[in-house]
This record gives structure tokens, sequence and C-alpha cells, in this order.
């Protein structure tokens, strides 16, 4: 049974681009992996709809609401230097995401083998994922780097992973709308393997 959480409302950047971002959903109902990576592909092109939320922040990275219902909720995400996620999941909701400016990589936990590199993600690289999708998201380039992630159902529970003092993964829930730490997992302990 999920944890019980204190639901978080956060109010978009401006009710304008959340009704302009509104126009660019097509379902009425819940979206899979694969149309949420249409979705912020399509949201891509648009940069009057995601430049406004881009926040340069070297202390943390930044996650701006740009629009949110009962279905779905889509973010802006800026990445400075030295920022980035550890492994979490997003518990049932599944993922589309693409990178609009700078790079970033993203690792998957792997079991056995070596370390490989992770996937570099440039303007135009995008991603998606099921609910359970275990990864990480790391800065390389941009000051800031940005990306758009869309979740549905919205993100209400991430899994975050840490190591415990007898070095057992452990898979700790959190809210859906609290920054990820850093450094959730000694890298040493785990394989990266790069998605795709």
């Amino acid at each position: 049974m999920p944890p019980a959480f204190t639901p978080v409302h956060v109010e978009p950047y401006s009710a304008e681009l959340a009704a302009r971002c509104a126009a660019l959903l097509t379902r009425a109902g819940s979206y899979d992996a694969v149309e949420l990576e249409q979705l912020v592909r399509e949201i891509a092109k648009h940069p009057d709809l995601w430049q406004p939320l881009i926040v340069v922040d070297a202390d943390h990275r930044r996650y701006e609401l740009l629009y949110d219902d009962q279905r779905i909720d889509i973010w802006v995400l800026s990445w400075m230097p030295g920022q980035r996620t550890g492994f979490h999941d997003h518990d049932i909701s599944a993922v589309g995401l693409v990178c609009v400016d700078g790079a970033l990589d993203e690792g998957r936990l792997a079991l056995g083998g070596g370390a490989a590199e992770p996937l570099r993600m440039t303007p135009g690289v995008s991603r998606n994922g099921p609910g359970g999708y275990i990864h990480s998201f790391a800065h390389v380039a941009g000051e800031p780097a940005v990306s758009i992630h869309a979740y549905s159902p919205p993100l209400l529970v991430v899994g975050q992973y840490r190591q415990d003092a007898e070095g057992r993964l452990r898979r700790e829930p959190e809210h859906g709308r609290k920054e990820l730490l850093d450094d959730t997992i000694a890298v040493d302990t785990i394989a990266l393997r790069p998605s795709g």
C-alpha cells in the first residue's frame, strides 16, 4: 500500500501558459508512455510555452509546473552543473521526456556486468518509460540544461533508491513533487547501462 501523503498543489506558472498547453492535449483519458513522449516532443516545438519556466539556480534543480489535471502533469526542469536526481522510479506513472537545451545523461540500474556509458540526451532526444521505470538523470552541459517531462497519471509518488548501511538497496517512497536528492546510491556499487 502506498504511503499516505498530504497532497501538494502547485499552481501553473500562468493560467495563459496552462491553457495554451491544454490545447496540445488530444486525449480525454490517461496517456501511455509512447503518447507522453509524443506530447513532450510537440511541446518542445513551442518554446513560448516552456522558455518562460526556465530558472537558473546553482543550488537546486528547478522544476516548474506547466500544466496539470486529473490525468497528466507536465513539468519544465532546469539543471545546473553538479545537479542530478539519483536513481528513482515514478511508481504507477508513465513518463515521457525530452531534452530541449544543453545535455543530460540518463542512467539505469542494471544487475551484473560492468559499468557502461549512460544515454546522452541532447536537444531533441526523447525517452519514455512505463510506471516503475528506474533511472537517474545528471546535468552534463548548459547553464541551464532544460528538459520537459510529462507523467500520467500525475506523479504523486516517486520511489527513491538508497543504499542502507549494510549495502542493501532500498526503495523509499517520496512525494512526487519533492526534489530528488543526489548520490542516493554509491556509484561504485552498481553497473550503469545505457537506456535504449
